[in-house]
Parts: structure tokens; C-alpha cells; sequence
């Protein structure tokens, strides 16, 4: 039996990833001036190599129980 579930919090950071991206794509229409410009570079670029990273390494973790788990729970 399990007590960790990894896939529902990696759901969510990557429909939160999604979200972000369709509501900086709709902000962009509207704003374009130097402030968005040191925004991107500053939060927003930087943030989703960050969020794919993590969710590399969730998928890679959950991997990783999923062995353990097989390797180390009872004899079927």
C-alpha cells in the first residue's frame, strides 16, 4: 500500500506551468514595455527550466518509489 502520491502534485505544477504560459502569452498583447521586458527576464524565463527540472526529478523520484516499493513489499 502506498502513502505518497507524487503524479496529483506533478499535475498540478504542470497545469499551473500551462496556465502561466497562456496568461503571459494574452499579458504580452497588452503589455510590451520595458518593465515587461525586465519582468521576463528577470521571473519569468528563468522560471520554467526551474518548473521542468522539478518535474523531471518528481517523475524520476516517483521512479524510484515505485522499485523500492516492488523491491521491498511483500512477495506476491
Amino acid at each position: 500500500m502506498r502513502d505518497w502520491d507524487l503524479n496529483t502534485g506533478s499535475a498540478r505544477l504542470s497545469l499551473a506551468l500551462e496556465m502561466l504560459q497562456k496568461a503571459n502569452a494574452a499579458a504580452a498583447d497588452q503589455w510590451n514595455d520595458l518593465t515587461n521586458q525586465q519582468f521576463q527576464d528577470k521571473y519569468y524565463r528563468p522560471l520554467e527550466p526551474k518548473a521542468r527540472r522539478a518535474l523531471d526529478a518528481i517523475r524520476r523520484m516517483g521512479e524510484l518509489l515505485r522499485k523500492a516499493e516492488r523491491e521491498c513489499g511483500p512477495e506476491s
